[in-house]
């Protein structure tokens, strides 16, 4: 028996990391978007997830000191939508093995094998989303674990 896992990406918001506009929460106002990644899910290095390391951030504007702005910096939304980004798709495949054997007419040993993720498949988490934080644009985690295998013998009498 086994059961496959495949979907797209988990959906992600890039945010500015500073309160731009004085509304809402610190740090969670949206940049504009300037320029248009190259994504990791069509490169083979995966980690850098827009694509240019340390000058990920330019991909992005902050407005902040603008005309007619508000809040502690005198900005304005940015004009980049929520959940933008999709993050790295996932692939997961478990198996499990299982086979009953009569010792006698009183005695039945049970044995079972469960192997998850049984492809190894790595699978990546979102990357790290606040442009003005460290390691912005980068995936530092992984979303699941790696192969595990589990072995199990019951006597049922």
């Amino acid at each position: 028996m086994g059961i496959g896992q495949f979907r797209s990406g988990t959906p992600f918001t890039v945010v500015s990391g500073i309160q731009q506009t004085g509304y809402g929460s610190g740090g969670v106002d949206r940049p504009d978007q300037i320029g248009t990644p190259v994504l990791s899910t069509s490169r083979p290095v995966r980690q850098d997830y827009f694509g240019m390391g340390a000058a990920n951030a330019s991909y992005f504007y902050i407005p902040i000191g603008v005309p007619g702005g508000t809040g502690p910096y005198c900005g304005r939304f940015g004009t980049l939508g929520r959940n933008t980004f999709n993050g790295p798709p996932l692939r997961n495949f478990d198996v499990a093995l299982s086979k009953e054997f009569n010792l006698d007419k009183r005695f039945k040993l049970q044995s079972r094998a469960e192997f998850y993720n049984v492809f190894n498949m790595v699978n990546f988490s979102t990357p790290n989303n606040v442009v003005t934080g460290s390691g912005f644009g980068m995936i530092t985690s992984t979303a699941s674990n790696s192969r595990q295998l589990q072995f199990s013998l019951k006597l049922v009498y």
